[in-house]
């Protein structure tokens, strides 16, 4: 699967002077810097089109288009993540789980999306923190996990992607401001980049561990 990430230029930014359209990509992802904060009540009301510019990205590229952005829901803020393919938006997921005090909501949209490249999972925010969201993901047969982060101040977003990519045996990607960071269903970097935009071919593989717990004299097998 060939792969472009965008670290550092927002989605008009790059489709209108940075897009190559000879450049052929599987999947193009976004962070936060994507497309900003977005208004559904503007979307709704036609005074702004982020999603249709997203959409249409799709369709002009021909890849799967994900990008992270910040809904206004009326005045709820969330940190969000939309994805898009063949000119339709997919969905939108939103952050899960919010991580000490902060004006944005948390949500619950875990979900696994069905793209012609394969089962997409997203990650959104602060969700990277914790091993239970990138699970669901992995129990939902997602190929391979994108996670879109913010500004990364210290190592513990890339420790936490490798963890639970070894844990859960399923590549996960970690896009944010300025860099981007791949793990392999081992744990192993397969990339680490703070290129502005970079493109990866990346062999999507999972892997499953046996793993044994004993509990008052009885032995469980479980395979991950």
């Amino acid at each position: 699967m060939k792969v472009g990430f965008v670290t550092g230029l927002g989605l008009n930014a790059f489709w209108q002077n940075k897009l190559d359209k000879s450049l052929k990509t599987d999947l193009l992802c976004f962070g936060f810097n994507g497309l900003g904060l977005v208004s559904y009540k503007k979307e709704l009301d036609g005074e702004t089109e982020f999603f249709h510019d997203v959409a249409g990205l799709s369709r002009e590229t021909g890849s799967v288009v994900i990008s992270g952005l910040d809904t206004d829901t009326y005045g709820v803020y969330r940190h969000s993540a939309v994805i898009a393919e063949k000119g339709k938006i997919l969905g939108v997921s939103d952050m899960s789980f919010t991580l000490d005090e902060s004006e944005f909501k948390s949500g619950g949209n875990f979900r696994v999306y069905e793209t012609s490249i394969g089962k997409i999972g997203l990650l959104v925010g602060d969700d990277v923190y914790f091993p239970e969201s990138a699970k669901v993901l992995a129990l939902c047969d997602a190929d391979i996990i994108i996670s879109v982060f913010g500004r990364i101040d210290n190592g513990m977003p890339e420790i936490m992607t490798r963890a639970s990519a070894f844990s859960n045996g399923v590549t996960i990607a970690l896009i944010s401001q300025g860099a981007v960071t791949v793990a392999s269903s081992m744990g192993d970097v397969l990339l680490s980049s703070r290129k502005e935009f970079i493109t990866a071919d990346i062999k999507i593989t999972k892997d499953y561990h046996r793993v044994s717990t004993r509990r008052r004299g009885y032995t469980f097998d479980t395979v991950f």
